[in-house]
């Protein structure tokens, strides 16, 4: 069962506060304004994705692994259960090596994002002339269904329990966040180890140095390991994308089908 309107307006309220104070304390970009352009459109995805994305990403995900519980002779059920070598270890050991292991298959897959029609859907995201903690929910249906169909029915095929991670969920969700805020942290000698706001900024930026760089969603040790971390010791301050997204929800959702070739 979905989220209620009431709980997400709930959610909406606390995160607010939340970054309100943190982007207060530590900003990269000090003095940024809250009420920005793209704000309504940002808080219209913040109802979009889970109340419709995240259902069609669900049942887009079903629909891939039924032929593969067809051919374990098993239904959904049973299939997601865990199975196998693999699902024998006991949760936790499964919940870090899922975390480890979808993030690798993100990286593959957020780089992918950036080539050619693919683009056009995933410069929505990248779109935001402001970074903040709600630029982080501007992601189009498709850059929510294409990585999950690439990363869940490869684990559950390989035997894990979807169960494992179920607790850390949250504190995913709220990490995807935190790194899109107006954060001047970099966690120092940390910064190899886990992505930071600065690390993840310095992929959103406009400027020529940082395109294309930074593709982790929580270990730069993908982007070290093939070439693609950049993070100098300066804040990044230039965002957007030069595609002519347009600047409203209804627009961004037709762009990919409507604009030309990155």
């Amino acid at each position: 069962m979905g989220p209620s309107l009431l709980n997400i307006t709930i959610g909406i309220a606390i995160l607010a506060a939340i970054f309100a104070v943190l982007q207060w304390l530590w900003p990269s970009v000090p003095n940024q304004k809250t009420i920005r352009p793209g704000m309504l459109s940002d808080l219209g995805y913040f109802l979009l994705t889970p109340l419709i994305t995240r259902n069609l990403t669900r049942i887009s995900v079903a629909l891939a692994l039924i032929p593969v519980a067809w051919i374990y002779g098993t239904d959904l059920q049973g299939l997601t259960q865990g199975h196998g070598v693999v699902g024998a270890q006991s949760l936790t050991m499964q919940a870090i090596q899922i975390v480890v292991i979808s993030d690798f298959l993100r990286y593959w897959v957020h780089r992918w994002f950036h080539t050619g029609w693919l683009w056009r859907v995933h410069a929505i995201h990248h779109s935001s002339q402001t970074m903040d903690w709600l630029a982080s929910v501007r992601v189009h249906p498709i850059n929510d269904v294409v990585p999950a169909l690439l990363t869940v029915p490869p684990l559950i095929i390989a035997g894990y329990n979807p169960a494992a991670v179920a607790a850390f969920l949250p504190f995913l969700t709220f990490y995807a966040i935190m790194i899109h805020a107006n954060l001047r942290w970099d966690y120092g000698p940390l910064r190899f180890v886990l992505a930071s706001p600065v690390f993840h900024r310095w992929h959103h930026t406009k400027l020529a140095e940082g395109q294309d760089k930074n593709f982790a969603g929580l270990f730069p040790l993908w982007d070290l390991l093939f070439g693609t971390f950049y993070m100098p010791r300066r804040q990044p301050t230039d965002f957007g994308v030069d595609d002519p997204v347009p600047g409203h929800i209804f627009g961004q959702l037709i762009y990919p089908f409507l604009s030309s070739k990155r």
